[in-house]
C-alpha cells in the first residue's frame, strides 16, 4: 500500500500568496486573513499577564484550567454541555486540533470522506495522518448544501470519518439543519465519526439559528468539534483554538496533542481567555463590516455576470463564483488564477485546490479591506474586457490560452486538420442526437417551460424562481449554466457532461437515451437558461424548446460596442416573438429591451429597480396588481431584486397563493 503522506503538497492558497508576494503592487483576495488587528482589550489583557510573569512556562497539556472553564461556559450558551476537565482540549490553532484528531481516529489506508469543494488543507492533513481523502460532491444547485446520497455512495469498509467545515470554506454555505441531521443518521448507521470545523460560525448572514451536531446529546460520542480564535477575533498569528468531544476519545486525542505540541502557546491561551471575556463587541463590529464587504463583492460580481455565476454566501467571508464556459481557461482554474495574477495583479485562489468539483471556480475573500476589494474588482473588470470580436462574431477574453473546448461553436479556421474536422463532425452528431432526445422527452412529459435570457443574473433568477415554485410543483432547473447549443438538451434531460472525457461523453449519451425513452421523472415545470453569444443562437435554442414563459433580464453590459448591442436586441426579440406579452417578464431598466415593450402588442410584466419598497418590519414590499407581497430575505444587488420580482410574478401566474 502506498503511503499517502508521499502525496503531500503545498496548499494552493499558500502557493498563490507566495506568487503574489513576488508581484509588485499585487492585490490579494486569496488567503483568508481578517483585515482587522487583534482587539485592543485582548492585547492589553495579555500584556498584563506578561508583566506578571504568567506566560513563560508550560500549561497543563489540555490547556489552562480557567480557559477551559471559559470555553465550557461559551459552549453552554450555544446549547452544548462539555466538561472542561476532560472533554475540552486547547490546541495550537484548529489545524493542530484536526491533525491530532485524525491521527487518533484513523490508521494507514483508512478513508475520510470530505465534501468537494472544501478547505484545501484538509486533503493534506488527512494524508499526513496516513489516511486517504475521499471526495463527495456538494449539491451546487442547492447552494452547495450537503448531498447525502453522494456521501453514502462513497462509504466503504475502510471509511472512518466524515470531515467538513460549517460554514463552508470556500463556498460560504451554511449547511441546513435538515441535511445535517441526515448526515448524523448516516454516520450512526455506518459507525462513523463526524469531525466538524466551525471556525466561521460567528460570521453568518441569515436569521436561521445555527446548528451543529455537537448540540445533540445522543450523538456526542460520534462528534469532534473544532474551533479557532483566528478568524472570529482576528488572531491568526496567535495560533490558538480548541476541540471538544466525549471523554474517552478526548483522552486518546490528548496523548497525540501532547506528543505534537506539549501544550498550546500559553501567551495565546491568555489571549483566548481575554477574547471570550472581553471581545464579543469586536466580533459584532467585524461581522457588520464583512456583511458590507460581502454585499459589495456580490454587486461587483453582478457587473461581471458575463464572466461569473455565483452563489450568495450565507457564512464565512468567501464567495466562490463559477467561471462561465465562454471564458478561456474556465476549466483550468489554476492557469486562470496565475494569468489573472500576472496580467492584472489580482491574487485569487484556483477552485481546483478545494477538490475536484471546485474546478471552474475561483475563491474570493472579502475579509480584506474594502479598498482592496474595490481595486481588485476594478482590475478584474479591465482584465475581462472583451477584445475585438473574432471573425465568427464571438467576443474573445484577453487570456493567453486556447479557446475552451466546452464552448458551443468553433470559429472558422480553428481546430484545423483531420483531427479537428473529426472532432467537429463528432460534436455535430452528438448535439443533433441530444436535441432529438430532448424533443422526445418534452413530448412525453409535457412540462411547462420557463426560459430565462439576458446577460445579468440568469443563474440567480433560475434558483430563486425554482425555489419558490418548488413549494407547490415538481420543478427542475438546468444544472449550473448549461444554456448553450449542447448544454440546453442536456439541461432538458437533467444531465451533465465532462467535455474532456470520452468516457463521460459516452456515458452521458447512454444516460440521455435512457432518460428520453424510459425515464420516469415527470416534472411539472422546467426552468431553463438560454445563452446568447452570436447571431442565430436563439433560433438554434428555440429548435429544442418552445417556452411557455420568458424572463428577460438585462442584456446591456458596459464596454459593448453598438454591433454587440444590436445583436443582443435581435436575439431577445427572437425569444419574445412566439410568446403572448402577458407571458413575458422583462427588465424595464435595459435600453436594449425597449423594442420588446414597443413591439409586444400588449403589456409584458415588468421587473426593475425601484419597484421594491422597504418594509418597516424588515425585507421589502412588491405590489403586483392589487396584491402587495412582503419579501423577507437578503436581496443583495440588482440580480437578486430582479429574481425576487420575477419569482413573485410567476408564482402568482402559476396559481400559488399569497401565503405560498
Amino acid at each position: 500500500m502506498n503511503d499517502s503522506r508521499k502525496e503531500l503538497q503545498l496548499s494552493p492558497i499558500k502557493e498563490i500568496e507566495l506568487a503574489a508576494a513576488r508581484v509588485p503592487g499585487a492585490v490579494s483576495l486569496a488567503q483568508g486573513i481578517p483585515s482587522f488587528d487583534t482587539p485592543r482589550a485582548i492585547k492589553e489583557a495579555v500584556k498584563e499577564q506578561m508583566d506578571q510573569g504568567r506566560v513563560a512556562r508550560y500549561s497543563l497539556a489540555p490547556g489552562l484550567p480557567q480557559l477551559r472553564e471559559a470555553v465550557a461556559e461559551s459552549l453552554r450558551a450555544e446549547g452544548m454541555r462539555y466538561d472542561p476537565d476532560g472533554e475540552i482540549i486547547i490546541t495550537a490553532g484548529s489545524i493542530e486540533a484536526i491533525a491530532a484528531t485524525l491521527m487518533t481516529i484513523t490508521g494507514p489506508g483508512d478513508e475520510v470522506i470530505i465534501p468537494s469543494p472544501t478547505y484545501a488543507s484538509y486533503q493534506q492533513v488527512i494524508r499526513m495522518a496516513g489516511a486517504v481523502p475521499v471526495f463527495a460532491p456538494l449539491n451546487e444547485e442547492n447552494n452547495f448544501d450537503l448531498d447525502i446520497r453522494a456521501i453514502q455512495k462513497r462509504i466503504t469498509p475502510r471509511t472512518r470519518a466524515i470531515f467538513y467545515c460549517n460554514p463552508n470554506n470556500p463556498t460560504g454555505t451554511l449547511y441546513s439543519r435538515e441535511e445535517s441531521l441526515k448526515l448524523m443518521d448516516l454516520a450512526e448507521r455506518h459507525g462513523l465519526m463526524i469531525l466538524t470545523d466551525e471556525v466561521y460560525k460567528d460570521f453568518l448572514y441569515t436569521s436561521e439559528p445555527y446548528f451543529t451536531p455537537a448540540q445533540v446529546d445522543s450523538f456526542r460520542r460520534r462528534v469532534v468539534r473544532v474551533f479557532s480564535f483566528s478568524k472570529a477575533y482576528a488572531m491568526t498569528g496567535w495560533r490558538v483554538g480548541y476541540l471538544h468531544t466525549h471523554r474517552e476519545l478526548a483522552d486518546d486525542i490528548l496523548k497525540v496533542h501532547d506528543s505534537l505540541v506539549t501544550c498550546a502557546p500559553v501567551v495565546s491561551q491568555y489571549a483566548a481567555m481575554a477574547a471570550l471575556e472581553l471581545a464579543q463587541p469586536d466580533i459584532q463590529k467585524f461581522h457588520a463590516a464583512y456583511r458590507v464587504r460581502r454585499d459589495l463583492a456580490l454587486r461587483r460580481l453582478d457587473g461581471l455576470s458575463r464572466i461569473f455565476d455565483y452563489q450568495k454566501p450565507m457564512g464565512a467571508y468567501f464567495v466562490f463564483p463559477r467561471i462561465k464556459d465562454t471564458v478561456a481557461l474556465s476549466h483550468d482554474s489554476r492557469r486562470l488564477a496565475f494569468d489573472l495574477l500576472e496580467k492584472a495583479g489580482v491574487a485569487l485562489v484556483p477552485g481546483i485546490g478545494f477538490g475536484p468539483t471546485g474546478e471552474s471556480h475561483l475563491r474570493i475573500s472579502f475579509g480584506r479591506e474594502e479598498a482592496d476589494l474595490v481595486e481588485a474588482f476594478n482590475r478584474m473588470e479591465q482584465y475581462f474586457q472583451p477584445r475585438k470580436k473574432s471573425s465568427g462574431g464571438t467576443a474573445v477574453f484577453p487570456i493567453s490560452a486556447e479557446p475552451n473546448p466546452a464552448a458551443p461553436r468553433q470559429t472558422p479556421g480553428s481546430a484545423d486538420g483531420r483531427g479537428g474536422r473529426l472532432r467537429r463532425w463528432g460534436r455535430r452528431m452528438a448535439v443533433g442526437y441530444l436535441n432529438r432526445l430532448a424533443k422526445i422527452y418534452l413530448r412525453r412529459k409535457k412540462p411547462i417551460i420557463i426560459a430565462i435570457a439576458g446577460n445579468q443574473g440568469k443563474t440567480v433568477l433560475k434558483r430563486m424562481i425554482s425555489g419558490l415554485l418548488r413549494q407547490k410543483y415538481r420543478v427542475r432547473a438546468n444544472p449550473r449554466s448549461y444554456n448553450t447549443e449542447i448544454g440546453l438538451p442536456l439541461a432538458v434531460l437533467g444531465l451533465e457532461i465532462n467535455p474532456r472525457s470520452m468516457v463521460s461523453i459516452a456515458r452521458t449519451l447512454t444516460d440521455a437515451t435512457r432518460t428520453a425513452l424510459w425515464g420516469r421523472e415527470r416534472p411539472d415545470i422546467l426552468v431553463l437558461e438560454l445563452g446568447v453569444r452570436q447571431p442565430g443562437d436563439m433560433a438554434v435554442l428555440l429548435q429544442t424548446v418552445h417556452p411557455h414563459w420568458a424572463v428577460i433580464t438585462n442584456f446591456f453590459q458596459d464596454g459593448q460596442d453598438p454591433g454587440e448591442n444590436d445583436l443582443l436586441t435581435a436575439e431577445a426579440l427572437a425569444l419574445a416573438r412566439g410568446l403572448p406579452p402577458e407571458n413575458m417578464v422583462i427588465s424595464r431598466d435595459d435600453p436594449l429591451l425597449a423594442p420588446l415593450w414597443a413591439g409586444a402588442g400588449g403589456m409584458p410584466m415588468a421587473m426593475g429597480r425601484g419597484l421594491l419598497r422597504p418594509d418597516p418590519e424588515g425585507g421589502c414590499r412588491f405590489t403586483l396588481g392589487k396584491t402587495t407581497y412582503i419579501i423577507r430575505g437578503d436581496l443583495v444587488g440588482d440580480s437578486a431584486q430582479y429574481a425576487a420580482q420575477a419569482a413573485v410574478i410567476l408564482g402568482e401566474k402559476m396559481g400559488m397563493t399569497q401565503g405560498e
